[in-house]
Protein backbone atom coordinates (compact mmCIF):
# COMPACT_ATOMS: atom_id res chain seq x y z
CA UNK A 1 0.00 0.00 0.00
CA UNK A 2 1.34 3.81 -0.83
CA UNK A 3 1.69 6.27 1.38
CA UNK A 4 -1.25 7.95 -0.70
CA UNK A 5 -3.42 5.12 -0.30
CA UNK A 6 -2.86 5.00 3.49
CA UNK A 7 -3.28 8.55 3.98
CA UNK A 8 -7.05 8.35 2.04
CA UNK A 9 -8.24 5.66 4.41
CA UNK A 10 -7.49 8.15 7.42
CA UNK A 11 -5.58 8.31 10.63
CA UNK A 12 -5.42 5.12 12.94
CA UNK A 13 -3.45 3.28 15.30
CA UNK A 14 -0.25 3.47 13.10
CA UNK A 15 -0.72 7.13 11.02
CA UNK A 16 -1.32 10.69 11.98
CA UNK A 17 -0.54 13.45 9.42
CA UNK A 18 -0.43 17.40 9.84
CA UNK A 19 -0.60 20.34 7.51
CA UNK A 20 2.34 21.89 9.19
CA UNK A 21 4.57 21.16 12.24
CA UNK A 22 3.06 22.65 14.97
CA UNK A 23 4.91 25.39 17.12
CA UNK A 24 4.33 23.62 20.56
CA UNK A 25 6.25 20.74 20.54
CA UNK A 26 4.47 18.56 23.14
CA UNK A 27 1.64 18.81 20.68
CA UNK A 28 3.19 16.63 18.12
CA UNK A 29 5.87 14.63 20.34
CA UNK A 30 3.30 12.91 22.16
CA UNK A 31 2.19 10.95 19.13
CA UNK A 32 5.44 10.10 18.59
CA UNK A 33 5.94 8.54 22.12
CA UNK A 34 2.58 6.85 21.58
CA UNK A 35 3.60 5.16 18.17
CA UNK A 36 7.20 4.03 20.04
CA UNK A 37 4.74 2.44 23.30
CA UNK A 38 2.64 0.58 20.27
CA UNK A 39 3.27 -0.78 16.56
CA UNK A 40 5.37 2.19 15.53
CA UNK A 41 3.70 4.52 13.26
CA UNK A 42 4.22 7.71 10.24
CA UNK A 43 3.89 11.17 11.24
CA UNK A 44 3.43 13.21 7.88
CA UNK A 45 3.39 16.86 7.59
CA UNK A 46 1.98 18.08 4.42
CA UNK A 47 -1.61 16.86 4.64
CA UNK A 48 -4.52 18.61 5.89
CA UNK A 49 -7.33 17.34 8.06
CA UNK A 50 -9.61 16.80 4.99
CA UNK A 51 -6.47 14.59 3.32
CA UNK A 52 -5.74 17.10 0.76
CA UNK A 53 -2.20 16.96 -0.01
CA UNK A 54 -1.42 20.59 0.39
CA UNK A 55 2.36 19.93 0.85
CA UNK A 56 4.96 21.82 2.83
CA UNK A 57 5.74 26.07 2.27
CA UNK A 58 8.28 25.87 -0.41
CA UNK A 59 10.16 28.51 2.03
CA UNK A 60 10.77 25.77 4.54
CA UNK A 61 13.91 24.52 4.71
CA UNK A 62 13.53 20.54 4.33
CA UNK A 63 16.66 19.79 5.95
CA UNK A 64 16.35 22.18 8.70
CA UNK A 65 13.58 21.23 9.57
CA UNK A 66 14.26 17.09 9.54
CA UNK A 67 17.36 18.54 11.79
CA UNK A 68 14.65 20.14 14.06
CA UNK A 69 12.46 17.41 14.56
CA UNK A 70 15.36 14.75 14.86
CA UNK A 71 16.86 17.08 18.07
CA UNK A 72 13.53 17.23 19.53
CA UNK A 73 12.81 13.69 19.48
CA UNK A 74 16.22 13.47 20.97
CA UNK A 75 16.09 15.69 23.68
CA UNK A 76 12.59 15.46 24.95
CA UNK A 77 11.44 12.17 25.28
CA UNK A 78 13.24 9.27 27.03
CA UNK A 79 14.47 5.87 26.36
CA UNK A 80 15.78 7.07 22.78
CA UNK A 81 13.31 6.68 20.39
CA UNK A 82 14.12 5.03 16.61
CA UNK A 83 13.22 6.54 13.48
CA UNK A 84 13.95 8.01 10.29
CA UNK A 85 12.77 10.99 8.10
CA UNK A 86 12.33 11.10 4.76
CA UNK A 87 10.64 13.27 1.83
CA UNK A 88 8.49 11.67 -0.36
CA UNK A 89 6.25 13.97 -3.63
CA UNK A 90 2.50 13.70 -3.90
CA UNK A 91 1.21 14.74 -6.88
CA UNK A 92 3.89 17.73 -6.19
CA UNK A 93 2.99 18.08 -3.23
CA UNK A 94 6.34 18.08 -0.69
CA UNK A 95 5.41 15.99 2.13
CA UNK A 96 7.93 15.12 5.24
CA UNK A 97 7.20 11.80 6.85
CA UNK A 98 8.55 10.45 10.43
CA UNK A 99 8.67 6.65 10.30
CA UNK A 100 8.47 5.76 14.25
CA UNK A 101 9.28 2.12 15.21
CA UNK A 102 8.10 0.06 17.70
CA UNK A 103 10.56 0.04 20.51
CA UNK A 104 11.36 -2.60 23.23
CA UNK A 105 12.34 -0.41 25.78
CA UNK A 106 8.85 0.65 27.02
CA UNK A 107 7.54 2.72 28.28
CA UNK A 108 8.70 5.61 26.38
CA UNK A 109 7.59 8.91 27.51
CA UNK A 110 8.27 12.92 28.00
CA UNK A 111 11.06 14.05 30.03
CA UNK A 112 10.43 17.03 30.90
CA UNK A 113 6.47 15.72 32.24
CA UNK A 114 7.89 12.49 33.88
CA UNK A 115 7.37 8.85 32.82
CA UNK A 116 3.77 8.51 34.98
CA UNK A 117 2.35 12.08 33.28
CA UNK A 118 4.29 11.80 30.21
CA UNK A 119 3.79 8.30 28.87
CA UNK A 120 1.40 8.21 25.72
CA UNK A 121 -0.45 5.75 24.06
CA UNK A 122 -2.49 5.57 20.97
CA UNK A 123 -6.03 4.35 21.01
CA UNK A 124 -7.43 3.91 17.23
CA UNK A 125 -6.95 7.51 15.83
CA UNK A 126 -6.12 9.46 18.78
CA UNK A 127 -3.05 10.11 21.17
CA UNK A 128 -4.22 9.64 24.93
CA UNK A 129 -2.14 9.57 27.99
CA UNK A 130 -1.64 5.69 29.90
CA UNK A 131 -3.41 5.07 32.44
CA UNK A 132 -2.06 3.11 35.22
CA UNK A 133 -3.05 -0.22 33.49
CA UNK A 134 -1.60 0.29 30.12
CA UNK A 135 1.64 2.20 32.04
CA UNK A 136 1.91 -1.23 34.15
CA UNK A 137 1.43 -2.90 31.14
CA UNK A 138 4.17 -0.91 29.22
CA UNK A 139 6.37 -1.50 32.05
CA UNK A 140 6.23 -5.28 32.06
CA UNK A 141 6.61 -5.34 28.45
CA UNK A 142 9.92 -3.35 28.54
CA UNK A 143 11.03 -5.95 31.24
CA UNK A 144 10.14 -8.98 28.91
CA UNK A 145 8.06 -9.74 31.59
CA UNK A 146 4.20 -11.08 32.22
CA UNK A 147 1.04 -9.86 34.32
CA UNK A 148 0.02 -13.66 34.51
CA UNK A 149 3.06 -14.83 35.33
CA UNK A 150 3.09 -12.70 38.88
CA UNK A 151 2.77 -13.72 41.94
CA UNK A 152 -1.50 -13.56 43.37
CA UNK A 153 -0.86 -13.04 46.76
CA UNK A 154 -4.37 -12.82 47.85
CA UNK A 155 -4.57 -16.62 46.77
CA UNK A 156 -3.87 -19.44 48.94
CA UNK A 157 -2.65 -22.50 47.23
CA UNK A 158 -5.40 -25.34 48.20
CA UNK A 159 -5.64 -28.97 47.83
CA UNK A 160 -9.04 -29.34 46.41
CA UNK A 161 -8.37 -26.49 43.51
CA UNK A 162 -4.72 -28.46 43.03
CA UNK A 163 -6.78 -31.43 42.77
CA UNK A 164 -9.65 -29.93 40.61
CA UNK A 165 -7.20 -28.54 38.43
CA UNK A 166 -5.41 -31.53 37.74
CA UNK A 167 -8.64 -33.46 37.29
CA UNK A 168 -10.14 -30.61 34.82
CA UNK A 169 -6.94 -31.17 33.09
CA UNK A 170 -6.57 -34.46 32.83
CA UNK A 171 -9.97 -34.79 30.80
CA UNK A 172 -9.22 -32.09 28.56
CA UNK A 173 -6.12 -33.32 27.31
CA UNK A 174 -6.76 -37.11 27.99
CA UNK A 175 -3.90 -37.89 29.62
CA UNK A 176 -3.12 -37.54 33.56
CA UNK A 177 -2.15 -34.06 34.76
CA UNK A 178 -0.44 -34.02 38.09
CA UNK A 179 0.52 -31.20 40.66
CA UNK A 180 4.36 -31.37 39.35
CA UNK A 181 2.78 -30.24 35.80
CA UNK A 182 1.34 -27.73 37.01
CA UNK A 183 4.41 -26.28 38.44
CA UNK A 184 6.65 -26.79 35.42
CA UNK A 185 3.81 -24.36 33.68
CA UNK A 186 4.56 -22.44 36.14
CA UNK A 187 1.03 -21.73 37.47
CA UNK A 188 2.69 -22.12 41.09
CA UNK A 189 5.81 -20.76 42.16
CA UNK A 190 8.22 -19.60 44.85
CA UNK A 191 10.70 -21.69 46.24
CA UNK A 192 8.47 -23.98 47.99
CA UNK A 193 6.54 -24.33 44.80
CA UNK A 194 3.37 -22.68 47.57
CA UNK A 195 2.69 -19.24 46.07
CA UNK A 196 -0.24 -19.13 43.32
CA UNK A 197 0.24 -17.00 39.99
CA UNK A 198 -2.04 -14.27 38.48
CA UNK A 199 -2.58 -17.58 35.79
CA UNK A 200 -3.39 -19.85 38.35
CA UNK A 201 -5.66 -17.64 39.77
CA UNK A 202 -7.84 -16.95 36.48
CA UNK A 203 -8.04 -20.74 35.76
CA UNK A 204 -9.40 -21.52 38.72
CA UNK A 205 -12.18 -18.57 38.57
CA UNK A 206 -10.62 -16.62 41.41
CA UNK A 207 -8.75 -13.94 40.29
CA UNK A 208 -11.20 -11.23 39.60
CA UNK A 209 -15.18 -10.23 39.38
CA UNK A 210 -14.77 -9.07 35.89
CA UNK A 211 -12.29 -12.31 34.82
CA UNK A 212 -15.66 -14.15 33.13
CA UNK A 213 -17.95 -13.75 30.46
CA UNK A 214 -20.81 -11.85 29.64
CA UNK A 215 -23.36 -13.45 27.26
CA UNK A 216 -26.59 -11.78 25.70
CA UNK A 217 -28.96 -12.35 23.07
CA UNK A 218 -30.76 -9.32 21.97
CA UNK A 219 -33.83 -8.52 19.58
CA UNK A 220 -32.87 -7.35 16.13
CA UNK A 221 -29.27 -5.80 15.54
CA UNK A 222 -28.85 -3.28 18.13
CA UNK A 223 -27.62 -3.02 21.89
CA UNK A 224 -31.13 -2.51 23.41
CA UNK A 225 -33.81 -5.37 24.27
CA UNK A 226 -32.56 -8.34 26.20
CA UNK A 227 -34.17 -11.54 25.28
CA UNK A 228 -31.63 -13.65 27.59
CA UNK A 229 -28.68 -12.83 29.70
CA UNK A 230 -26.07 -14.86 31.29
CA UNK A 231 -22.71 -13.84 33.31
CA UNK A 232 -20.20 -16.87 33.50
CA UNK A 233 -17.81 -17.03 36.24
CA UNK A 234 -15.42 -19.72 38.09
CA UNK A 235 -12.73 -21.63 36.01
CA UNK A 236 -11.88 -20.48 32.83
CA UNK A 237 -12.10 -23.57 31.16
CA UNK A 238 -15.63 -23.80 32.24
CA UNK A 239 -16.14 -20.00 31.20
CA UNK A 240 -15.25 -20.58 27.61
CA UNK A 241 -17.48 -24.04 27.67
CA UNK A 242 -20.94 -22.18 28.69
CA UNK A 243 -20.10 -19.25 26.42
CA UNK A 244 -20.26 -21.61 23.51
CA UNK A 245 -23.06 -23.78 24.25
CA UNK A 246 -24.98 -20.22 24.61
CA UNK A 247 -23.83 -19.17 21.07
CA UNK A 248 -24.69 -22.30 19.97
CA UNK A 249 -28.45 -22.73 21.54
CA UNK A 250 -29.20 -19.19 19.46
CA UNK A 251 -27.60 -20.14 15.93
CA UNK A 252 -30.39 -21.27 13.47
CA UNK A 253 -29.10 -24.87 11.79
CA UNK A 254 -29.09 -25.01 7.90
CA UNK A 255 -30.16 -28.01 5.80
CA UNK A 256 -27.61 -30.00 4.24
CA UNK A 257 -28.90 -32.38 1.48
CA UNK A 258 -26.79 -35.55 0.37
CA UNK A 259 -28.54 -37.33 -1.88
CA UNK A 260 -31.34 -38.53 0.02
CA UNK A 261 -30.01 -37.30 3.18
CA UNK A 262 -30.74 -34.40 4.94
CA UNK A 263 -28.30 -33.28 7.27
CA UNK A 264 -28.23 -30.56 9.76
CA UNK A 265 -25.67 -27.98 10.47
CA UNK A 266 -25.07 -24.45 12.22
CA UNK A 267 -24.99 -21.52 9.95
CA UNK A 268 -21.75 -20.07 11.13
CA UNK A 269 -18.68 -23.25 11.86
CA UNK A 270 -19.02 -24.12 15.92
CA UNK A 271 -14.95 -24.80 15.58
CA UNK A 272 -14.75 -21.29 14.46
CA UNK A 273 -17.14 -19.85 17.26
CA UNK A 274 -15.06 -21.46 20.16
CA UNK A 275 -11.49 -20.45 18.99
CA UNK A 276 -13.09 -16.91 19.28
CA UNK A 277 -13.80 -16.92 22.57
CA UNK A 278 -10.74 -19.03 23.70
CA UNK A 279 -8.82 -16.07 21.49
CA UNK A 280 -10.51 -13.49 23.60
CA UNK A 281 -9.80 -15.10 27.40
CA UNK A 282 -6.12 -15.84 25.90
CA UNK A 283 -5.42 -12.24 24.74
CA UNK A 284 -7.37 -10.11 26.90
CA UNK A 285 -5.64 -7.56 29.24
CA UNK A 286 -6.65 -9.08 32.74
CA UNK A 287 -5.95 -5.62 34.76
CA UNK A 288 -8.66 -3.78 32.94
CA UNK A 289 -11.73 -3.89 34.90
CA UNK A 290 -14.32 -5.17 32.18
CA UNK A 291 -15.24 -8.23 31.13
CA UNK A 292 -15.36 -10.84 27.86
CA UNK A 293 -18.70 -9.96 26.28
CA UNK A 294 -20.15 -12.55 23.74
CA UNK A 295 -23.45 -11.12 22.38
CA UNK A 296 -25.88 -13.03 19.78
CA UNK A 297 -27.60 -10.69 17.39
CA UNK A 298 -30.16 -11.17 14.51
CA UNK A 299 -27.32 -10.65 12.33
CA UNK A 300 -24.06 -11.47 13.75
CA UNK A 301 -22.29 -13.00 16.68
CA UNK A 302 -20.12 -10.05 18.41
CA UNK A 303 -17.21 -10.72 20.55
CA UNK A 304 -15.34 -8.37 22.88
CA UNK A 305 -12.24 -8.68 24.27
CA UNK A 306 -10.72 -6.12 27.12
CA UNK A 307 -7.32 -4.89 25.43
CA UNK A 308 -6.22 -3.53 21.89
CA UNK A 309 -4.04 -5.62 19.80
CA UNK A 310 -0.69 -6.81 22.39
CA UNK A 311 2.76 -4.98 22.23
CA UNK A 312 4.19 -4.20 18.47
CA UNK A 313 2.14 -5.93 16.39
CA UNK A 314 -1.09 -4.50 14.29
CA UNK A 315 -4.20 -5.71 13.90
CA UNK A 316 -2.95 -6.80 9.94
CA UNK A 317 -0.35 -8.92 11.09
CA UNK A 318 -2.33 -10.27 13.62
CA UNK A 319 -4.63 -11.61 10.75
CA UNK A 320 -1.82 -12.48 8.64
CA UNK A 321 -0.42 -15.62 11.19
CA UNK A 322 1.71 -13.22 13.21
CA UNK A 323 1.57 -13.99 17.32
CA UNK A 324 2.08 -11.67 20.19
CA UNK A 325 0.90 -13.07 23.41
CA UNK A 326 0.09 -11.15 26.19
CA UNK A 327 -0.57 -13.98 28.66
CA UNK A 328 2.51 -16.24 27.86
CA UNK A 329 1.90 -18.44 31.05
CA UNK A 330 -2.06 -18.91 30.46
CA UNK A 331 -1.33 -19.20 26.84
CA UNK A 332 1.14 -22.14 27.31
CA UNK A 333 -1.46 -24.00 29.95
CA UNK A 334 -4.02 -23.88 27.36
CA UNK A 335 -2.03 -25.45 24.81
CA UNK A 336 -0.38 -28.26 26.59
CA UNK A 337 -4.17 -29.58 27.86
CA UNK A 338 -5.71 -29.14 24.30
CA UNK A 339 -7.95 -26.17 24.52
CA UNK A 340 -5.58 -23.88 22.33
CA UNK A 341 -4.29 -25.42 19.10
CA UNK A 342 -0.65 -23.47 18.62
CA UNK A 343 0.15 -19.83 18.94
CA UNK A 344 -0.43 -17.52 16.49
CA UNK A 345 -2.59 -20.11 14.20
CA UNK A 346 -6.00 -19.64 15.71
CA UNK A 347 -7.00 -16.72 12.99
CA UNK A 348 -5.69 -19.03 9.81
CA UNK A 349 -7.98 -22.03 11.02
CA UNK A 350 -10.98 -19.69 11.71
CA UNK A 351 -10.54 -18.67 8.27
CA UNK A 352 -9.94 -21.97 6.95
CA UNK A 353 -13.39 -23.08 8.71
CA UNK A 354 -15.27 -19.80 7.00
CA UNK A 355 -13.66 -20.94 3.52
CA UNK A 356 -15.35 -24.69 4.27
CA UNK A 357 -18.21 -23.42 5.44
CA UNK A 358 -18.92 -21.52 2.39
CA UNK A 359 -19.20 -17.59 4.99
CA UNK A 360 -17.88 -15.11 5.00
CA UNK A 361 -14.61 -14.13 7.28
CA UNK A 362 -15.45 -12.33 10.82
CA UNK A 363 -14.75 -8.85 10.81
CA UNK A 364 -11.73 -8.04 13.68
CA UNK A 365 -12.06 -3.70 14.83
CA UNK A 366 -9.61 -1.93 17.33
CA UNK A 367 -12.16 0.20 18.98
CA UNK A 368 -10.48 1.89 21.58
CA UNK A 369 -8.89 -0.48 24.10
CA UNK A 370 -10.71 -3.05 22.76
CA UNK A 371 -11.17 -5.72 20.34
CA UNK A 372 -13.98 -6.81 18.38
CA UNK A 373 -15.23 -8.93 16.49
CA UNK A 374 -18.21 -9.54 14.40
CA UNK A 375 -19.43 -13.02 12.80
CA UNK A 376 -21.98 -12.10 10.40
CA UNK A 377 -24.66 -14.63 9.80
CA UNK A 378 -25.99 -16.02 6.75
CA UNK A 379 -29.86 -16.56 8.18
CA UNK A 380 -29.93 -12.73 8.32
CA UNK A 381 -30.83 -10.44 5.35
CA UNK A 382 -31.45 -6.81 5.23
CA UNK A 383 -35.09 -6.65 4.59
CA UNK A 384 -35.30 -8.60 8.13
CA UNK A 385 -36.04 -11.87 6.43
CA UNK A 386 -34.78 -14.47 9.25
CA UNK A 387 -36.24 -17.53 7.74
CA UNK A 388 -33.93 -17.50 4.59
CA UNK A 389 -31.78 -20.81 6.13
CA UNK A 390 -34.64 -22.69 8.64
CA UNK A 391 -37.92 -22.19 7.45
CA UNK A 392 -39.39 -23.61 10.73
CA UNK A 393 -38.13 -20.02 12.41
CA UNK A 394 -41.34 -18.42 13.90
CA UNK A 395 -40.51 -17.64 17.31
CA UNK A 396 -39.88 -13.57 17.38
CA UNK A 397 -37.81 -13.47 20.43
CA UNK A 398 -34.91 -15.89 18.98
CA UNK A 399 -33.57 -17.06 15.85
CA UNK A 400 -33.41 -20.53 17.04
CA UNK A 401 -37.03 -21.83 18.65
CA UNK A 402 -35.43 -23.89 21.34
CA UNK A 403 -34.09 -20.96 22.83
CA UNK A 404 -33.44 -22.03 26.99
CA UNK A 405 -34.10 -25.80 25.85
CA UNK A 406 -30.66 -27.75 27.29
CA UNK A 407 -31.51 -30.33 24.77
CA UNK A 408 -31.56 -28.20 21.57
CA UNK A 409 -27.74 -28.81 21.42
CA UNK A 410 -27.79 -32.20 21.14
CA UNK A 411 -24.28 -33.50 21.15
CA UNK A 412 -24.28 -36.99 19.50
CA UNK A 413 -25.40 -35.80 16.36
CA UNK A 414 -23.02 -33.56 16.06
CA UNK A 415 -20.45 -36.21 16.91
CA UNK A 416 -21.81 -37.90 13.95
CA UNK A 417 -21.71 -34.72 11.68
CA UNK A 418 -18.07 -34.12 12.78
CA UNK A 419 -16.86 -37.66 12.15
CA UNK A 420 -19.19 -37.63 8.49
CA UNK A 421 -16.19 -35.44 7.14
CA UNK A 422 -13.36 -36.92 9.19
CA UNK A 423 -12.05 -40.51 8.65
CA UNK A 424 -10.86 -40.81 12.18
CA UNK A 425 -10.81 -38.59 15.29
CA UNK A 426 -10.00 -38.91 18.68
CA UNK A 427 -11.88 -37.81 21.75
CA UNK A 428 -10.31 -34.68 22.63
CA UNK A 429 -10.53 -33.51 18.96
CA UNK A 430 -14.36 -34.66 19.33
CA UNK A 431 -14.65 -32.80 22.65
CA UNK A 432 -12.85 -29.99 21.30
CA UNK A 433 -15.30 -29.68 18.36
CA UNK A 434 -18.64 -29.81 20.51
CA UNK A 435 -17.45 -27.88 23.39
CA UNK A 436 -17.27 -30.44 26.46
CA UNK A 437 -14.82 -32.18 28.72
CA UNK A 438 -13.00 -35.21 27.41
CA UNK A 439 -14.80 -37.30 29.92
CA UNK A 440 -18.45 -36.46 29.15
CA UNK A 441 -17.41 -36.58 25.31
CA UNK A 442 -16.36 -40.46 26.08
CA UNK A 443 -19.57 -40.91 27.54
CA UNK A 444 -21.41 -39.71 24.20
CA UNK A 445 -19.28 -42.06 22.31
CA UNK A 446 -19.53 -45.32 24.04
CA UNK A 447 -22.91 -44.36 23.74
CA UNK A 448 -22.81 -44.16 19.79
CA UNK A 449 -20.78 -47.39 20.16
CA UNK A 450 -23.06 -49.25 21.78
CA UNK A 451 -26.05 -48.04 19.39
CA UNK A 452 -24.00 -49.42 16.62
CA UNK A 453 -23.74 -45.80 15.08
CA UNK A 454 -19.92 -45.46 14.92
CA UNK A 455 -16.61 -47.66 15.36
CA UNK A 456 -14.36 -47.41 18.08
CA UNK A 457 -10.87 -48.35 16.69
CA UNK A 458 -7.76 -49.26 18.74
CA UNK A 459 -7.48 -48.76 22.62
CA UNK A 460 -6.66 -46.57 25.51
CA UNK A 461 -4.49 -43.48 24.18
CA UNK A 462 -4.39 -44.52 21.05
CA UNK A 463 -8.37 -45.09 19.90
CA UNK A 464 -10.12 -42.67 17.31
CA UNK A 465 -13.36 -42.96 16.45
CA UNK A 466 -15.03 -43.27 12.94
CA UNK A 467 -18.18 -43.99 11.24
CA UNK A 468 -19.03 -47.23 9.06
CA UNK A 469 -17.67 -47.03 5.60
CA UNK A 470 -21.21 -47.31 4.56
CA UNK A 471 -22.42 -44.55 6.14
CA UNK A 472 -19.39 -42.26 5.30
CA UNK A 473 -20.40 -39.22 3.11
Amino acid sequence: MTLQDEIQRGENRTLEYKAELPQDSQKWIKTIVAFANGAGGKFVLGVNNKRDFVGLAKTIDLFELKDNIADTIGQMCEPQIMFDITAEMVDEAQLLVVNVFPGNATPYYIKSVGKENGTFIRLGATTRNADWTALDELTNRGRHVYYDEFPCPDLKVEDADIKYLCKDFSDRADRRIIRKDLENLNLIIGKNKDVATNAYAILLGKHDYTSRIQCARFRGIERVDFLDKKEYEGPLCEQIDSAYKFVLNYLSMAIKINGIVHEEKYELPPKAIRELIINAVIHRNYQMSSSVQVAVYDDRVEISSPGSIYGALTLEEALSGRSSIRNKTLARTLEKIDVLEGWGSGFKRIFAQCEEYGVPKPEFLEIGDLLRVNFYRPSYNKIGDKSVINPKIGDKSAINPKIGDKSAINYKEMIVDYLSNQPEARSQDIALFIGLKVSRTKDYLAELVEDGKILANGSNKNRTYSLKKEDRV
